[in-house]
């Protein structure tokens, strides 16, 4: 019986860190959950996540490769989004810097405004 209580506490900590290692790469590699996931972690967690990213980051800084990025390269590099919080004007992407006032609508490259998608920050506007 004890055999069967040890396995499932592997097993779901080993389920608990894909969640997270998933996370990582949904949310962007920051180094501050959003707050309603945060809360939901251990601390023990939520250090394996800063630690994850810090890998991630790291490997690819040595690769110069974002290996976030779609493998199916996209028809236009550039898309057209709105901003759904305010991101105020502090944030600079890799060609311009802007007010991401809330309900703005700018031009971006996908690979900025992906990590602010995936956050719930931004939302794709097509056609």
């Amino acid at each position: 019986m004890r055999f069967l209580t040890i396995t499932y506490y592997l097993l779901h900590r080993y389920n608990r860190a894909e969640i997270i290692r998933e996370l990582a790469w949904k949310v962007g590699l920051l180094h501050e959950l959003p707050g309603e996931i945060q809360e939901k972690f251990s601390d023990s967690e939520e250090q394996y996540f800063k630690d994850h990213s810090k890998s991630l980051k790291s490997y690819m800084s040595q690769l110069s490769l974002d290996v976030k990025v779609d493998m199916v390269p996209p028809k236009d590099p550039y898309i057209k989004v709105r901003v759904l919080e305010d991101l105020g004007s502090g944030i600079i992407l890799s060609d311009k810097s802007a007010n991401f006032a809330r309900h703005s609508m700018h031009f971006l490259k996908r690979t900025d405004a992906e990590q602010y998608i995936a956050r719930g920050l931004m939302e794709e506007l097509t056609g």
